[in-house]
């Protein structure tokens, strides 16, 4: 029995992950939560509900409670599967980092038959310049008998600043979101749900909002759009108080601030649907990202995507499936929006779907099923 430690990651990745995992007759326990307990269920998906409820209205004593209590019967579930397969996919917490990374790995290591880790990241985002969390991951990734990355870029860090032999490290690419369902509805009926205009264009940014993504620079290049009346419909909350306020104050300063909407909260499955086929347009603007898995989710959509040219987003936006901005700054992401609304007809969705099928994640787990075995 291979055991699949999420540790609280985003549930639709670790969803589509064991499926891929499972489609390929591997057998699976993934330590789960209350969020996706239901939906491994339905997969008919073997899990261990640890983590409980990851509400962030609970009082601080009992999170505390439960995370104590998750790591106690984690590091038991670890001991009672020693000898197995098991595979650490999630995100090491930052704020307690002296336990995730420092005890965490060591014992996934000393159990394992085999230890595998996903580093989504090199380093986690805002601490890339830190030199004591280079040392904590340096001592992380000493341990994995393989790690697995989504992008180039990522491995290639992983050799370089962490001397990770090449021979330690598998490369597959995230696979499509196939948990949202896509849309039934014409543009015109998505836009008719979200209270959009029918006619015109409409560019999307959705998602958690958080500085390294670069949304206070998509605000800035439409100031300086030259297609009339489009459209910037912003979906999302904010975690970072001050960067949401500033946020707030450059749409409300801007030029065009009766361009630009920002439906702020979190942004269910069930809405993600309408809202990608309403938009003509999918805008992730990023200072800095190895990978991110709306790529994928748009691809499945066949949504055209406008980003700018950091991490592996040249490897998967090609210009059949979108643009790549010339300059990673508000000028060229704006030149961006502009050669894409003056050509969107060429972007053909069916197309863009037909182009992302080799990324499903029943593909993408075959190339790595024979590290669980």
């Amino acid at each position: 029995m291979n055991l699949l430690i999420p540790h609280g990651f985003e549930s639709n990745y670790v969803v589509g992950f064991a499926r891929g995992l499972v489609a390929n007759n591997l057998e699976l326990l993934v330590i789960s939560s209350d969020e996706i307990a239901a939906r491994l269920d339905a997969a008919g998906i073997l899990h261990c509900n640890l983590r409980g409820s990851q509400d962030e209205r609970r009082p601080a004593w009992r999170k505390a409670a439960n995370l104590i209590r998750y790591y106690f019967f984690l590091l038991w579930k670890v001991f009672q599967h020693r000898g197995a397969t098991i595979h650490f996919c999630g995100l090491l917490t930052s704020r307690i980092i002296l336990v995730d990374g420092l005890v965490l790995p060591l014992w996934l290591r000393l159990w394992s038959g085999r230890y595998l880790h996903t580093a989504h990241n090199a380093l986690p985002h805002s601490r890339e310049r830190s030199r004591f969390f280079r040392f904590a991951y340096r001592w992380i990734y000493r341990f994995p008998h393989t790690i697995l990355t989504h992008s180039q870029k990522v491995a290639q860090q992983l050799q370089q600043d962490f001397s990770v032999k090449p021979t330690r490290i598998k490369t597959i690419s995230i696979g499509l979101n196939e948990e949202i369902p896509c849309s039934t509805l014409t543009q015109a009926e998505a836009r008719r749900q979200l209270n959009l205009p029918l006619s015109a264009p409409v560019a999307l940014f959705f998602g958690k909002i958080e500085p390294y993504k670069g949304v206070d620079l998509l605000v800035k290049a439409w100031a300086s759009l030259q297609t009339p009346e489009a459209r910037l419909l912003i979906t999302g909350f904010s975690p970072d108080a001050r960067y949401a306020a500033q946020l707030r104050e450059s749409i409300n300063t801007s030029n065009k601030t009766v361009l630009i909407e920002w439906r702020e909260g979190f942004v269910p499955n069930a809405t993600v649907a309408t809202l990608l086929a309403a938009t003509d347009v999918v805008v992730l603007p990023y200072r800095n990202i190895y990978q991110s898995g709306v790529v994928f989710l748009c691809l499945r959509h066949g949504v055209p995507l406008i980003a700018t040219d950091v991490g592996s987003m040249p490897e998967y936006i090609t210009p059949e499936t979108g643009i790549i901005a010339k300059s990673n700054d508000a000028t060229g992401i704006a030149q961006a929006l502009d050669l894409f609304f003056s050509s969107r007809a060429q972007f053909d969705r069916t197309r863009i779907k037909a182009s992302a099928d080799k990324y499903r994640w029943d593909l993408q787990c075959a190339l790595i099923k024979s590290l669980y075995q």
